[in-house]
């Protein structure tokens, strides 16, 4: 059952789930960072908010229990790696996801040269 987007206080948007905040990546603010609970699956609650004043996670999204995830510019960069084939949402996620855990990409998104 899905839980009903929860508002934060007035300068951070609603909560969503990961799935939608990977799937908005284009039409969201670059300089903005992408918090989400753990552990991190398509369905974790999360949040696009800018980072404080000393570039940490603002306390409102503390107390929601979210982590930082990727900031959105580099969730952005990341897509790259796609050149110019058009990736499912499914693929794109697996890929954002596994990046932020392991701060590298999966063997899967390379061609295998044999």
């Amino acid at each position: 059952m899905a839980t009903a987007p929860r508002r934060l206080p007035n300068e951070f948007a609603s909560t969503m789930r990961l799935l939608d905040a990977i799937s908005d990546l284009s039409n969201l603010n670059d300089n903005d960072t992408i918090f989400a609970r753990k552990p991190w699956t398509h369905q974790s609650e999360a949040c696009v908010a800018p980072l404080d004043r000393e570039s940490r996670v603002p306390e409102a999204i503390k107390k929601l229990g979210l982590d930082y995830f990727l900031e959105v510019s580099v969730a952005n960069e990341i897509l790259a790696v796609f050149g110019e084939r058009t990736p499912t949402i499914d693929e794109v996620c697996e890929l954002i996801l596994f990046y932020a855990e392991n701060d590298a990409f999966p063997e899967w998104i390379f061609p295998s040269s044999s």
